[in-house]
């Protein structure tokens, strides 16, 4: 005797809706293992592509500003601007017409950008990409204390203007640099709470002066510095500070200070 299958009937379409079109649990598990491997991936690659992606802001950034600063120095008979006003980096201070002259107002207006002090009645424009002196890739403080004073991603190499027997910061001019394209003009500094480089470093305080203890490294181990010919070099802090958190001396590749032969290092001369 022979038996007919009925397709229609009931059974046979529950049997062929969980069998041929349902998941089973191994299914699932299988998809969402693939979904999880593939994801661990991306995240990485992702990174990846974001801190290129920052570092190139970062050089592209840098190298307009040391660029401004050779201009300024070719025209300004030789002198290098301000580091500072001496009384605190604050908006109201940078906007005074004594802050003119620092660095972080006249070389980006020199460019068509606005300077610290033009963010003084919009502090939370100056951290984003309007500001030709923001990076991407530094860790700015997530809360409103950034707000307070502005907070420096890169700084002006502060060694180049020396104190005198008085305590008194001497301007650097171009007459004395002697190496100019190993002579540090920008860094990259770090913010507050960010990682250190190394452990031998100070606090880190997004000053707008800076040198090596205040170097960050924001790109896989490595951070930017650009020089007095205007080129840019991607760096360790080991190339930069000694185990002991001194900056390296004798001077070489990297010059601190006007001359290779000076102490980074040295206290300002005793009247």
């Amino acid at each position: 005797m022979s038996y007919l299958f009925d397709s229609s009937s009931p059974q046979h379409s529950h049997d062929r809706r969980c069998g041929r079109f349902g998941f089973t649990l191994i299914e699932i598990l299988v998809v969402m293992g693939i979904i999880i491997v593939l994801a661990g991936i991306a995240v990485p690659v992702y990174g990846t592509i974001r801190e290129r992606s920052n570092k190139v802001v970062t050089l592209n950034n840098m190298r307009q500003v040391t660029g401004a600063l050779i201009t300024y120095v070719g025209q300004d008979d030789g002198d290098f601007p301000m580091e500072n006003i001496g009384t605190g980096e604050t908006w109201t201070n940078a906007a005074t017409p004594a802050a003119a002259k620092v660095w972080y107002n006249v070389l980006p207006r020199q460019l068509g950008s606005k300077g610290v002090g033009d963010y003084a009645t919009s502090p939370r424009a100056f951290y984003t990409k309007e500001n030709l002196l923001f990076l991407p890739g530094a860790k700015y403080p997530s809360s409103d204390k950034k707000l307070v004073a502005p907070l420096f991603a890169f700084a002006i190499n502060t060694k180049l203007q020396r104190k005198d027997a008085s305590n008194v910061k001497v301007k650097a001019k171009q007459s004395q640099i002697t190496h100019p394209a190993r002579t540090v003009a920008f860094l990259e500094v770090g913010l507050p709470k960010e990682k250190k480089a190394s452990k031998v470093q100070p606090k880190y305080d997004g000053s707008s002066k800076a040198a090596g203890k205040s170097f960050v490294e924001r790109y896989g181990g490595l951070g930017v510095l650009t020089f007095l010919d205007g080129h840019a070099e991607s760096v360790s802090v080991k190339d930069l500070l000694t185990e002991t958190g001194l900056l390296i001396h004798p001077q070489s590749r990297i010059i601190w200070t006007r001359t290779p032969e000076e102490d980074p290092n040295a206290a300002p001369p005793k009247q």
